[in-house]
């Protein structure tokens, strides 16, 4: 059902040319394709491919879901509080070595204050998403650790792509030249970001460097100029707040940068849930002229990074291809790497493709995340992943 046009899954593209799945024992699965499939592997380890349980499926209704799902983890869920909380408990019949902390809470906090607050009471042991500004004071803390990781996303502000009048590359060029990347990564985040020089960040399986933009005004309001507006133009930017670290101060500072080159940029958010879906609309419905996302390469393959959001057959709504970007030979590059199966090969393609991505510029790409985490000095043991996530499964406190 997963890669069932007919139900139009969004990550349908994660199992490609996945045709039967069988299992061959207890503990092994035999998947066959129609062609090869390149990324296989590196798709096998995204969240949306984990196997589900047969016997809690077939006591679901036709409209139920699974709010307490069954893995095989070395922890279980126990309960699921909507907005307020998970909790899970150690997992008897894991096969692997048993956790040393036997219960764990996930405390949803969406104000950073009380998520500090909460950790330096106690109340927390760990806490994600540090605003740069409160790093330092936090670090000065003797009870407290700040954590500095990198991440896997990219934080950029899409075109529609085949909307007026940013089916003009010359606006889009401008657009990307009048931001300030490095300021905004050196002023709002403390240096703890990293300017975008491709799509995808460098962790990624195919990334090359093809940029930054240079920040540069003045070719912002020559290419303005060609395109017609040398008087400037009005157009609206769509953008969550409080989905990524400083996410609306950052469309504040991009709306800052546009006005010194004529561009008056006003600013709308919504919901998260409903943002994605005001975002997901097809085409002809889509009343959007840019919006601000990020996308998070998790199977460090490019192809995740590249063909969910950048091909055509990707386009709203059934896929990630928001902007509706579309390029002919991008997209036979794409397809292309998804069926070769030599990865030196697949490599060239990934570097052309990333090469007319960056020309065309269907994004104003903005920066690679970092990650701010903090956590009590006697936890040990607690991983902050790249792929932003905590992993408890070997942590332990300290006496």
């Amino acid at each position: 059902r997963f890669v069932d046009p007919e139900v139009g899954a969004a990550y349908a593209f994660l199992l490609g040319s996945v045709q039967e799945i069988t299992a061959v024992s207890e503990y092994e699965l035999e998947l066959r394709l129609a062609r090869p499939f390149a990324p296989i592997l590196s798709h096998l380890s995204h969240s949306f491919i984990g196997i589900v349980s047969p016997a809690q499926l077939a006591g679901l209704g036709p409209n139920d879901a699974i709010e307490i799902p069954v893995g095989t983890g070395p922890y279980v869920m126990d309960a699921w509080n909507r907005g307020e909380s998970i909790t899970m408990s150690v997992n008897a019949d894991y096969y692997g070595n048993t956790p040393q902390i036997e219960n764990l809470v996930f405390n949803f906090i969406p104000e950073a204050s009380a998520r500090i607050v909460a950790l330096e009471t106690g109340e927390a042991d760990a806490i994600m998403a540090v605003p740069p500004q409160d790093a330092a004071r936090l670090d000065a803390d003797p009870n407290i650790d700040v954590v500095y990781q990198t991440s896997v996303r990219t934080i950029y502000i899409s075109f529609n792509n085949v909307r007026e009048p940013f089916t003009d590359r010359r606006v889009r060029l401008a657009m990307n030249h009048a931001i300030d990347k490095q300021a905004i990564v050196d002023g709002l985040f403390g240096g703890n970001a990293f300017v975008a020089d491709a799509p995808v960040v460098d962790a990624v399986f195919g990334h090359v460097s093809v940029g930054p933009y240079e920040y540069d005004p003045d070719l912002a309001r020559e290419l303005l100029a060609e395109a017609g507006f040398e008087d400037g133009l009005d157009i609206t930017i769509h953008h969550p707040t409080g989905r990524y670290p400083l996410d609306a101060t950052v469309a504040e500072a991009v709306q800052d940068m546009l006005a010194d080159v004529g561009v008056n940029a006003t600013l709308e958010t919504r919901e998260w849930s409903s943002y994605l879906s005001f975002t997901a609309q097809p085409p002809e419905l889509a009343e959007y002229d840019t919006f601000l996302l990020g996308w998070g390469t998790v199977t460090l393959d490019s192809d995740y990074g590249l063909f969910a959001l950048l091909h055509t057959q990707q386009w709203n709504p059934n896929g990630n291809n928001r902007g509706f970007y579309s390029n002919e030979r991008v997209d036979e590059l794409l397809s292309a790497a998804r069926v070769e199966t030599d990865p030196a090969t697949r490599e060239v393609m990934y570097a052309e493709a990333i090469e007319l991505i960056w020309d065309d510029a269907p994004w104003i790409f903005l920066y690679n995340e970092g990650q701010i985490n903090a956590v009590r000095s006697n936890v040990g043991g607690l991983i902050h992943h790249p792929l932003e996530n905590l992993s408890a499964w070997d942590a332990f406190f300290i006496d």
